[in-house]
């Protein structure tokens, strides 16, 4: 296989401007969509989902990788 043909099979599946035919109704209106409770809410829970995975993650490695009892007491 030649490498320029790996390169023009990439080529092939690429982006091309002058093929899109896809139809914007922008209507002169350039503002972002506004979000909704409803999507406030999600986002809320979603963020509030990964805290609390995040938190227990912390408490499995302090577990896992922490200093043992026997590491950390003195010799008498």
């Amino acid at each position: 296989m030649n490498l320029f043909e790996f390169f023009d099979a990439v080529d092939d599946s690429r982006y091309n401007a002058q093929k899109d035919v896809t139809a914007y109704d922008m209507d002169g209106d350039t503002r972002k969509s506004r979000l909704t409770l409803e999507m406030l809410n999600g986002l809320r829970h979603h963020l509030q989902a990964r805290r609390d995975e995040k938190q227990s993650s912390e408490e499995l490695y302090q577990k896992m990788y922490g200093q043992s009892i026997g590491d950390s007491a003195e010799i008498a």
